[in-house]
């Protein structure tokens, strides 16, 4: 986004333009005998030749890339930067003078040039401090903004996936050169176990290789993952008591007991409207 577009900071610009300008007649009215209304005409040309140098600036600094750059480095690239600013709005400026205010009165401001000199270098100083400040926060939140995009990316994506995961109404899994077939109703619950799943039934378990959260967005909603590491069908919930003080155990109807996490037995209540 061009910096000239920006309304505000053009307000900041116009601002510190009047001060500076308003700054620099009384100044160098003090110190000579130049006539006040050519000394207005020559801070006005100045000035207004500052934008194309601030749009030059702003466009090296932010595109050059110097804070990439070791510290000598960035210092010699500024420094040269500053030479090549400062000499065009001198050389313009002077050129500008000659045409609108004759010789006589070009002459008499090269008596002053160290002034005009002193006075470039501030306005390049303000310049680099202010444009390297903008730059960086308009990247920061820029960094902000795409972090913030690819978390929802991720979300919608995680959420689609689970949309579209198809009900699963029974499981196979192989055991040497035999393929057994699970129905999800058979099942009592599901046991993490590294990569893959131990799948218990009423009449034996079944080691499937497969992931936890693929059952968890998989199975019907009577299926709840309790802890990190089991899912059960609460259809086989036989009960639910209290275990070393603020755990709850559960007892499923084939015997087998489960520590609940505090995550899954909200989820738990919620599930069974407790």
């Amino acid at each position: 986004m061009s910096i000239v577009r920006n309304k505000h900071y053009l307000i900041i610009y116009l601002v510190v333009w009047a001060v500076f300008a308003f700054l620099q007649i009384l100044s160098i009215h003090s110190v000579s005998a130049l006539r006040v209304d050519l000394l207005l005409i020559d801070t006005v040309i100045r000035h207004i030749l500052l934008i194309p140098v601030g749009i030059l600036i702003y466009n090296v600094t932010r595109y050059a890339k110097y804070e990439k750059l070791p510290f000598m480095q960035q210092v010699i690239n500024y420094f040269v930067l500053a030479v090549i600013s400062i000499s065009f709005w001198l050389f313009v400026s002077y050129v500008m003078d000659y045409l609108l205010a004759g010789s006589e009165f070009t002459q008499k401001l090269f008596s002053i040039l160290p002034f005009y000199i002193l006075t470039g270098f501030a306005f390049y100083l303000i310049m680099i401090l202010f444009f390297r400040n903008r730059i960086i926060l308009s990247k920061s939140i820029k960094n902000i903004e795409n972090i913030e995009r690819h978390k929802n990316i991720i979300q919608n994506e995680d959420m689609q996936s689970v949309k579209n995961a198809e009900i699963l109404e029974r499981v196979a899994v192989k055991t040497g050169q035999k393929i057994h077939v699970i129905f999800v109703s058979d099942i009592i619950y599901l046991q993490a176990f590294g990569d893959y799943v131990y799948i218990f039934t009423d009449s034996r378990k079944y080691l499937k290789e497969q992931t936890m959260k693929y059952f968890e967005n998989s199975l019907p909603q009577q299926f709840i993952r309790i802890h990190r590491s089991y899912i059960v069908n609460i259809e086989s919930i036989s009960r639910i008591e209290l275990y070393k003080k603020q755990n709850q155990l559960l007892t499923l109807k084939n015997g087998h007991q489960i520590k609940i996490s505090s995550t899954g037995y909200k989820l738990l209540k919620q599930k069974l409207n407790l």
